[in-house]
């Protein structure tokens, strides 16, 4: 046996479609936000990474400036004139039993100490971050060597090994014809170059690396980059000066020269930030799924109880349309206005009942009723009866605060069907107040009116509704619900030779580009709103030059609008021919 559920939710219901509706907005909006927030999430990794490596290449200048001062200081330490270059000489060429008798004779000499390993040993005292020292000349055998390990140095043969960190390699000039007799080679730690190990945390997925003057790599951080990929990038460098296009295809690059004729290549990782984007786009898209499944299966359940209570009524409709006037709908499976229509459907079946037992002639006479009744449908004095009587009967019940809205609505509603154009401006403003009255209703803990005016303005006539839509936009654009000092006043009064009606709020008031926009609307034709431009209009072409209108409004302070008409005499109504 099929589903009843299942089939009524193939209905064509109103519920349903509500439903359908309710679930594509519920999966756009989701799926629209989810989509904003992994673009957004997307450009902020992106800018991250960015900002991060223009902070890397800073620091990176920074620290290359450091280590030329260091190195600069190496070098006049030891090479600081003929005899600091023949003493380097000498512990190349000499033993060390020689060259022990050789800086002898010069402290006998000088009262100074010119050993090489104590000099060199100061040199890692003073800079911790100096890992290894490398002393050559080109007319000496070997070369100097020192660590941390061995600071006071000693003498090796061969190559200089290749180092792992920042090189940063110095000539040794003759001090007379500036020719080249060896170099000062100086590596300093790896892990210093990128920071504390917090610091260089921060830097996942980037690369850097230095370039002296001779195009020569001096630093290599290769944490990220593959192998040939960086040797790549080295040798096309060196030939081109350029970035290889295979490079610069997965990977974000800074190539940034200083005055100091040294470069720095930072490299950032495409690869590393689209694995953050998915890791991301992950977590939203499962935050996502869950919000739909969770919302729509709270929906489901709602709209499927509504569903339910809807089949009962349909299912003893459907039996009372057999013939069937029994049945009735059970009121305790109802709720709200489903058990207003089962109660009222409950009745009209036993109306039905009743009317289906009379004779003949009753019959004809009900047909006659309802002709009737639909023929007063269309006559509005039957609504005002009938409102009257909701009227009386509210005061009946003693409910005499539903008994004052009903009429205010009544008389709103007479207002609006009557076709005269002209009215007093005594009426206007009762109108006026029983408009503001419902909303007071409505909202009875937020919102404070008062209506004023003199005496003998009250017959004076103007156009019908210029003062309604006024009040009606502060209803609608100008008023706060969250407020509970919402207040508005519309005063009448006659100041020298001039009729005023100012109408006065607090409401949200109007951006200082805003009322300038409405204030040159005023003045356009053929407006078809029923706004301020339409009151304008009504009240210019009826007054003519003797009526202005002036509006002043502050953000969050309020609006105050001032209507001012001359030479208007109360108790005469004005030519509306003119």
């Amino acid at each position: 046996m099929p589903n009843p559920y299942t089939r009524l939710f193939k209905k064509r219901y109103l519920m349903n479609r509500l439903m359908q509706i309710y679930s594509f907005v519920i999966v756009g909006v989701i799926v629209s936000t989810a989509i904003i927030l992994c673009v957004f999430m997307a450009q902020m990794n992106q800018k991250k990474m960015q900002e991060e490596m223009s902070l890397l290449e800073d620091r990176l200048s920074n620290y290359v400036v450091d280590k030329e001062n260091t190195m600069s200081y190496i070098y006049t330490e030891l090479t600081g004139g003929n005899q600091e270059i023949e003493n380097i000489r000498q512990y190349l060429t000499l033993s060390s039993s020689a060259y022990f008798d050789y800086t002898q004779e010069y402290w006998e000499k000088t009262q100074m100490d010119n050993r090489l390993s104590s000099k060199v040993a100061g040199f890692f005292t003073a800079f911790p971050d100096l890992e290894r020292l490398y002393v050559q000349l080109d007319d000496s055998p070997g070369f100097l060597m020192a660590d941390r390990k061995q600071p006071n140095g000693k003498k090796a043969t061969g190559e200089v090994p290749k180092q792992d960190g920042l090189v940063m390699t110095r000539m040794i000039m003759d001090p007379f014809n500036r020719t080249s007799l060896g170099k000062i080679s100086a590596v300093f730690s790896k892990r210093t170059v990128f920071g504390e190990t917090k610091q260089a945390a921060s830097y996942k997925g980037i690369d850097a690396f230095i370039v002296d003057r001779t195009d020569q790599f001096i630093f290599k951080s290769q944490r990220f980059i593959k192998q040939e990929a960086a040797k790549q990038l080295e040798t096309s460098y060196q030939q081109t000066g350029q970035i290889p296009a295979i490079i610069a295809q997965d990977y974000d690059v800074i190539d940034k020269q200083t005055s100091r004729d040294f470069s720095f290549i930072i490299l950032g990782s495409k690869r590393i930030i689209w694995q953050k984007n998915s890791q991301v786009f992950l977590q939203i898209s499962i935050v996502a799924l869950i919000l739909i499944v969770i919302l729509l299966t709270i929906l489901k359940r709602t709209f499927k109880h509504y569903l339910f209570q809807i089949q009962r009524i349909g299912q003893t409709m459907h039996q009372v349309a057999t013939g069937d006037l029994t049945q009735k709908i059970e009121l305790d499976m109802m709720q709200g206005e489903l058990l207003d229509l089962s109660e009222e459907i409950n009745e009209m079946i036993e109306s039905l009942d009743r009317y289906i037992k009379d004779n003949y002639q009753l019959e004809i006479q009900e047909k006659d009723a309802q002709m009737r009744a639909l023929q007063s449908q269309i006559n509005p004095h039957f609504l005002y009866n009938t409102l009257e009587y909701i009227r009386m009967y509210a005061v009946s019940k003693q409910q005499l605060e539903l008994a004052d809205v009903v009429y205010a609505f009544a008389a709103l509603l007479r207002n609006n069907t009557q076709q005269e154009k002209m009215t007093t401006l005594k009426k206007e403003l009762s109108f006026c107040e029983k408009y503001v009255y419902l909303y007071q209703m409505r909202y009875p803990d937020c919102i404070a009116y008062h209506f004023d005016i003199e005496p003998e303005l009250t017959e004076i006539y103007l156009p019908k509704f210029c003062i309604q839509p006024l009040i009606e936009n502060y209803f609608v654009h100008g008023i706060d619900y969250t407020r509970t000092d919402n207040a508005i006043s519309v005063k009448a009064f006659r100041e020298d030779q001039e009729v005023v009606i100012r109408i006065k709020d607090n409401g949200k008031g109007m951006s200082q580009e805003r009322l300038q926009a409405v204030q040159a609307q005023l003045t356009k034709q053929n407006t078809t709103s029923i706004g301020m431009g339409n009151v304008y209009q009504r009240l210019y072409h009826h007054f003519g030059t003797d009526f202005t209108m002036t509006i002043q409004s502050e953000e969050q302070i309020g609006t105050t609008i001032t209507l001012t008409i001359k030479g208007v005499e109360p108790y005469v109504p004005r030519d509306v021919s003119r």
